[in-house]
């Protein structure tokens, strides 16, 4: 029973220390109160209470230090009662000191027994405040010298945090203005280093100046929007304010990092962690901000100040360990960013309700900033001093070296010329003995060819003489012996007439003395012509949409089809004649097909069939050098065509394609002088 009581008792104290807070005493000494001990609160999850419900609620309890209700959906209800004895100033200004804040009520009872609603916050134009002030500000008059009651009625998608204050109006005004001075001072001050930083990076064009000037107007637009200078000139709505300042502090975790790894100088020293934190924070800004646009403000900015708290910690830890290895950057760094970074921590600690708001923590982010500022600028100017004495020593000692090298030049450049000056007398001497050598060389080719020209000759008469009188033998008697002895001599001579014009067409096509020139020549002559040479029915001709004439040389054009129907004709069935088709091209070209009825060439032997001096198996027991079909592809070659071959059982189809005479003479080629035999090979 005795234990029941005490529980009883004590909960009876907690009932009413939750609810009872000291009243504020107003004197006619006091200027400004801070209402923070005299405050209760009262939460309201749903935020659907009104004024007439929040003041008999039983649910207030006792503010216990400063108001930070970090981020939070709910509405907040805040109870002050103010005693106003006689004698002391009816008008009064509540301030909340949050420019940031959404929406902000006061509601007063008048003496009518009604509620009178006060309204500021970024959701609220601003014609609608009490006061042109960055903060939501309320005017009060205390008519009557009693205690009364105010209410105050809070939502925010920003941190809740804030002092609360009772001014008395001349004093608010006075402290406006030297807050006004302040700040502008502090916008001076950072505009000044945007500007000497943006020069700097003209200048010289230094990356950590041009990021560092980025990191200072991202610092700057942070404040002129956290502190509602912005939304105070120009009625900017909270929705885009909130907005711009979201994006900022998300995007401020890129930018940091980018100008940390400068001032750090890490590239060069820790390369793949400077890509690291770099990528890592550009990420982290890109889905903060992403959510942030997408979710809600809270969903944005509380998990990018939680990722700069991370970063902070980062690159003190990756400062000290370059500090440990004597890297001077480093040093530098935790000069110039460790109030700056404490500063941080400690706004974001305020954020979070981990510290209460009051003039350390509510600017501790401004104070770290400007010191930070200041050093940094130093710094950095420092080190472009320090750059530049580098660079101007590296210039003298680069002029230095210039010099010497120069001077070493002109050793070398001497010492080359007597040696290139022999050289060249040198060379000048085997240039006319390799001149004399090739003119040797040059006469004893043109001996060579005059030589084999005469044999030629030589050869070609008599064998014609040979040829002619067989052919009269044959025709002036008919016996069987008699005729068969005059195809074999006739045969002979053919093989013989055939082989000198192989030997001499190959020193043309493979020659380089004279230049290879096509001449217009009559088509069907060359068709006829080619047939002519065979004995009657051995070769069945047709002919389709044959050009009237034809740009070849005759000469090597008759022996390459003399040497496709040679081979064709070889090679078919007795009997069975050779197919001879001359079809016209579009181009003013012919397409010439030689199709044999034989057994076919083997697909081993088709990859060098072109080839110098290669005979097939089916052309071992038969007269021969091998050099029929490499010509056929070398004539083709020179007239700017193709060869090509097709072979089955039933055998084979050579297709000689000579292109019009546009192609031909574009190309200019050399060969030999042309020497045709009318006798079949």
């Amino acid at each position: 029973m005795p234990l029941r009581l005490l529980c009883l008792l004590w909960l009876a104290l907690v009932s009413v220390h939750a609810w009872a807070q000291t009243p504020l005493v107003l004197s006619p000494e006091m200027t400004r109160a801070d209402l923070a001990p005299h405050l209760s609160l009262l939460r309201d999850a749903g935020g659907a209470m009104g004024v007439a419900d929040v003041a008999g609620s039983p649910g207030w309890q006792a503010l216990r230090g400063a108001f930070n209700r970090g981020f939070t959906q709910e509405a907040l209800w805040l109870r002050v009662q103010i005693e106003r004895p006689a004698g002391s100033p009816r008008e009064w200004i509540l301030e909340v000191n949050n420019a940031v804040l959404d929406d902000v009520r006061l509601y007063q009872r008048t003496a009518a027994g009604t509620w009178e609603e006060h309204r500021a916050g970024e959701d609220i134009p601003r014609d609608q405040w009490d006061l042109p002030y960055r903060n939501p500000a309320f005017l009060i008059d205390l008519a009557e010298p009693t205690q009364q009651t105010l209410w105050l009625r809070v939502t925010s998608r920003n941190s809740i945090s804030a002092q609360i204050t009772l001014w008395r109006p001349a004093f608010f005004g006075e402290a406006s203005r030297g807050e006004s001075l302040a700040y502008g001072l502090l916008l001076g001050i950072y505009l000044t280093i945007i500007t000497i930083h943006l020069l700097f990076w003209r200048s010289t064009r230094s990356v950590v100046n041009g990021w560092y000037a980025l990191y200072v107007v991202n610092s700057l637009f942070h404040i002129v929007l956290s502190f509602g200078f912005l939304q105070q000139y120009t009625g900017m709505p909270g929705r885009i304010s909130d907005l711009a300042l979201s994006l900022l502090i998300c995007v401020s975790l890129w930018v940091g990092a980018k100008m940390s790894v400068g001032v750090l100088e890490l590239a060069p020293r820790m390369p793949r962690t400077a890509r690291w934190l770099v990528r890592s924070m550009a990420a982290l800004s890109a889905l903060t901000a992403l959510l942030s646009l997408t979710v809600s403000y809270v969903a944005g900015v509380a998990p990018a100040q939680l990722a700069g708290v991370i970063e902070v910690a980062v690159l003190i830890v990756i400062s000290l360990h370059l500090l440990r290895e004597g890297y001077s950057p480093a040093a530098l760094f935790l000069a110039a960013f460790g109030l700056y970074c404490l500063g941080i921590v400690l706004r974001v600690a305020r954020n979070f309700m981990l510290l209460p708001p009051n003039l350390l923590t509510d600017n501790s982010f401004q104070i770290s900033a400007i010191t930070h500022m200041v050093v940094m600028s130093l710094a950095i100017m420092y080190r472009y001093k320090r750059i530049k004495a580098a660079a101007e020593q590296a210039q003298a000692e680069t002029l230095r070296l210039k010099i010497q090298r120069a001077e070493e030049l002109e050793e070398e450049v001497a010492a080359r010329t007597r040696s290139l000056t022999s050289e060249i007398v040198r060379r000048e001497q085997l240039e006319t003995e390799l001149r004399r050598s090739l003119e040797v060389e040059r006469l004893a080719r043109q001996e060579q060819r005059d030589f084999v020209e005469m044999a030629s000759h030589e050869f070609r008469t008599p064998l014609t003489i040979i040829d002619t009188s067989v052919q009269r033998i044959a025709s002036s008697e008919p016996s069987a012996a008699t005729q068969e002895r005059c195809r074999n001599i006739r045969e002979a001579t053919r093989r013989m007439i055939r082989l000198m014009d192989e030997f001499l067409s190959l020193d043309r096509v493979d020659g380089d003395l004279v230049s290879f020139t096509a001449v217009d020549e009559d088509a069907a002559a060359i068709v006829r012509g080619a047939a002519a040479e065979w004995d009657r029915g051995c070769i069945d001709v047709a002919c389709a949409d044959l050009p009237q004439c034809l740009a070849c040389d005759a000469g090597l054009l008759r022996i390459a089809l003399r040497n496709l129907l040679a081979n064709a004709v070889r090679h078919s069935p007795e009997g069975v004649p050779v197919q001879f088709h001359a079809q016209g091209r579009v181009d003013g070209g012919i397409d010439f097909a030689v199709a044999d009825a034989g057994g076919g060439i083997p697909a081993d032997e088709m990859p060098r069939l072109f080839q110098k001096y290669f005979r097939g198996r089916g052309a071992q027991n038969k007269p021969g050098a091998g050099l029929g079909l490499y010509l056929v592809e070398r004539i083709a070659k020179r007239h700017g065509g193709t060869v090509a071959v097709t072979s089955s059982a039933t055998g084979s189809r050579f297709v000689l394609a000579i292109p019009g005479g546009a192609a031909i003479r574009r190309e200019q080629v050399t060969a030999a002088p042309a020497h045709v035999s009318p006798y079949p090979g």
